[in-house]
């Protein structure tokens, strides 16, 4: 039996493309030559691969990815596989198969006539799936057919496809209940295809009878707002963009009572509101939602049920206890930072990689950072997990907000209770701390009486008046340490005036990053300036920061990083830690059962 006679008896024509399984062994042996078999199999080989169809066109994928492995791909064809792909008779070939083949050809060697036998394939599998119940898996055969005829130029093939799915959204006329006249109507108007009067007329009538769907509605609205911008209204465009802005307003009246889920829905929708309202000349409309958005914003906290933890921390206490036993004050201070970890930015990465191979579910979706009134802060979206690395940018966020949960837990469990130690066994008074400061060649020049005092508050207790002080000082100091490595602090405003560069922009500085520990730089960039992060800087300098949140644990974690880090450079530090004999050489390593958590 030939190729093409066995195609066509074994091969099913199906709806939802070609895969490798319709090419079975047992049909290959029926093949009367060795070459048809390799045919046979350089077939299989093609329709196996996935197929993405965009606005841009068409690619191909391998069907699966896996541990660096895959299967075949579109790379692994030769000039020879595509000779003999140019040698076949595309018209015998089974329709799907001949749509596959001539696509490639298409698209990878440009062989027109291969384009045209793609166009007229697609076409007629479109012709031969779609309906009004089950049109899914249709629409790629209709948008290959619309944009290879269009670069081809063969307009008998477009306008008769074109003319087909305009003729179907008339038809319909905005009743279905389903998404299908929406993603008709959508590759229409991209390609500008039919009277768009008629079809703004279809996209109101799918808005007025779908009032209750938020999806379908504001779908709806952008491909008006589409269809009025291609046909050169940008004022009826803008006005319809304010209509859905009022439209979100009202939606999100209705669902704001509901559940917390509903409020939480109705947070999104006023935030879509306003920007549409600010983008199209009604900013005095948007000001008035944002109003109204920072009322709902406070009451959703007291919507959300706490799931409540009970932690033991006994063994915390009873390690540190035996750590700080006989030790003196100055070397208590040396020991709390032995409790506080740097964490390197690439160990961060593995705990980050690792939670997404344990749970990859909960990581597929984004989140919104909220502060303590209810306002969204940022909206973290997910990391794209087959490449994290193609956004630097977002994966640095997502390590921020890994690095915050553990400083968290350190400040709150371990730190608290350092802290509370240190000032109920020693008696101490600032001059006790010129240990750490004095001659301490990482703080500015007459900054040391003021690093000593919001220390010194520390480890008294008041951290509310301590943090207010060592945030901004911890910033000059990084600063400082830009300038006198050659780094520049300062842009040149268009005025002439001179302007300090903001903190994102020196922690980034080449100069710094080139002489500097990159972790620690990575580590106090999140602790002071990052929303992912503890972002401590900018809550203090907008006047957030409570009583209440100078004392959590991300706050108590900051104090204990800044005594560590000024501990790296006293000398007076390093001789006690050295000296012949001192306990600080040795630390008892706390049990796996320190911490016991208990859900309540």
């Amino acid at each position: 039996m030939n190729i093409y006679d066995l195609l066509n008896k074994c091969i099913a024509i199906k709806k939802y493309g070609l895969n490798a399984s319709v090419f079975k062994d047992e049909d290959r042996e029926c093949l009367d030559t060795e070459e048809e078999k390799q045919v046979f199999d350089l077939l299989k080989n093609i329709s196996s691969m996935a197929i993405k169809v965009n606005k841009k066109g068409v690619t191909f994928h391998p069907f699966m990815v896996w541990e660096g492995k895959r299967t075949f791909s579109i790379e692994d064809l030769t000039e020879d596989d595509y000779k003999t792909m140019e040698s076949l008779v595309l018209e015998q070939l089974p329709i799907n198969i001949r749509a596959r083949i001539a696509d490639v050809l298409w698209t990878q060697k440009k062989n027109y006539k291969a384009a045209i036998v793609a166009a007229k394939a697609y076409y007629e599998l479109f012709c031969l799936f779609f309906t009004d119940e089950n049109w899914g898996g249709t629409l790629d055969m209709i948008k290959r057919t619309l944009f290879i005829s269009a670069q081809i130029n063969q307009k008998d093939i477009y306008n008769e496809a074109g003319d087909k799915l305009f003729n179907h959204v008339v038809k319909v006329n905005g009743q279905d209940k389903d998404f299908q006249s929406l993603r008709l109507l959508d590759i229409l108007v991209e390609k500008e295809y039919g009277d768009f009067k008629i079809l703004l007329t279809v996209i109101e009538n799918i808005i007025n009878n779908n009032i209750d769907d938020v999806t379908k509605v504001e779908q709806a609205y952008r491909l008006k707002v589409e269809c009025l911008y291609k046909i050169k209204d940008s004022v009826a465009a803008k006005k319809s963009n304010i209509d859905l802005a009022d439209y979100y307003v009202n939606y999100a009246e209705g669902i704001l009572g509901t559940t917390l889920q509903g409020a939480l829905q109705a947070e999104h929708f006023y935030q879509k509101a306003i920007e549409l309202y600010r983008n199209n000349g009604e900013a005095a409309k948007g000001e008035g939602v944002l109003r109204r958005l920072v009322e709902i914003q406070k009451e959703i906290p007291k919507q959300m049920v706490p799931v409540k933890m009970e932690f033991d921390v006994s063994g915390v206490n009873t390690n540190i206890d035996e750590n700080m036993a006989g030790l003196t004050f100055e070397e208590s201070i040396i020991r709390l930072t032995q409790m506080v970890l740097f964490s390197k930015k690439d160990d961060i990465k593995k705990k980050l990689y690792k939670e997404y191979n344990n749970s990859p579910i909960s990581h597929m979706f984004g989140k919104n950072l909220v502060n303590a009134s209810g306002q969204t802060v940022l909206a973290l979206k997910p990391l794209n997990f087959n490449d994290p690395e193609s956004d630097l940018e977002l994966l640095d966020l997502h390590l921020h907000q890994k690095a915050l949960e553990e400083q968290k837990i350190s400040g709150d469990v371990w730190l608290k209770y350092a802290f509370y130690y240190i000032r109920n066994n020693y008696e101490f008074e600032l001059t006790d701390l010129d240990f750490l400061v004095c001659n301490n060649p990482i703080i500015p020049t007459g900054r040391e009486n003021i690093f000593r005092s919001a220390i010194y508050m520390v480890l008294k207790g008041q951290y509310y008046e301590a943090m207010h002080i060592l945030a901004p000082q911890v910033e000059n100091l990084f600063r400082n340490i830009a300038k006198e490595v050659g780094g520049l602090t300062i842009t040149l405003e268009t005025d002439g005036a001179s302007k300090e560069k903001a903190l994102k922009s020196i922690f980034d500085l080449p100069e710094l990053l080139d002489c500097y520990d990159n972790d620690i730089l990575f580590l106090f960039k999140g602790l002071l300036n990052e929303q992912a992060g503890a972002n401590i800087r900018n809550e203090i300098a907008h006047g957030i920061t409570s009583e209440y949140m100078a004392s959590s644990g991300a706050y108590l974690y900051f104090a204990g990083a800044v005594i560590k880090l000024l501990t790296y450079t006293s000398i007076k530090c390093y001789d006690l830690i050295t000296t012949e004999g001192s306990k600080l050489k040795t630390f008892i390593e706390p049990g796996s059962d320190a911490i016991k958590i208990k859900r309540v």
